[in-house]
């Protein structure tokens, strides 16, 4: 196998756990109290590479996940695509910081990132249809997803570990 066809194949791995995740954060999961939530499997994703390997995700990607989330859940169109262009300029911003960081710092990073980005999605949904909509399933969602991170991240890593080195990281950073 030629090195052309060996290093696209090492790119596939971590883009085929990303179009899975995606698609398990459209399922509705039952939560207490009667409701359902669905897990921010996306925001895992985005929160992970936008730390590690921002050059794999791009923003129009990210723009095009989001309006395809949104088309599948039933909110209103461009929502999630402006939260999680927000969450990776962020999450970006941040990234020196963070890649020094032991895994318990990035995971309360992900705890925090991930209850903003939920926040503002839940308070424009609610400015939009100009009615308060119960706040229960996005702190069900924050709480599901920081119990969750850790395993979503270990087989990102995983991933990552397939992927070609880069030169120089840290140059790639936008």
């Amino acid at each position: 196998m030629s090195d052309t066809n060996y290093n696209f194949f090492r790119f596939l791995a971590p883009y085929t756990v990303m179009f899975l995740l995606f698609v398990l954060n459209t399922i509705s999961f039952a939560a207490p109290l009667y409701t359902t939530i669905e897990m921010p499997f996306v925001l895992m994703v985005l929160y992970y590479w936008a730390i590690y390997r921002p050059t794999l995700i791009p923003p129009f990607v990210i723009f095009i996940c989001g309006i395809c989330l949104d088309a599948l859940s039933g909110w209103p169109m461009g929502i999630s695509s402006f939260v999680l262009l927000l969450v990776r300029q962020t999450v970006i911003d941040q990234r020196v910081f963070l890649t020094g960081q032991p895994f318990t710092v990035v995971w309360l990073g992900f705890v925090i990132v991930s209850a903003g980005a939920l926040f503002l999605q839940w308070t424009l949904f609610s400015i939009l249809h100009l009615e308060f909509m119960s706040y229960l399933p996005v702190v069900l969602m924050v709480v599901a997803g920081g119990l969750v991170f850790p395993a979503v991240a270990l087989v990102l890593n995983i991933s990552h570990r397939v992927l070609p080195l880069l030169r120089d990281q840290y140059s790639a950073v936008k």
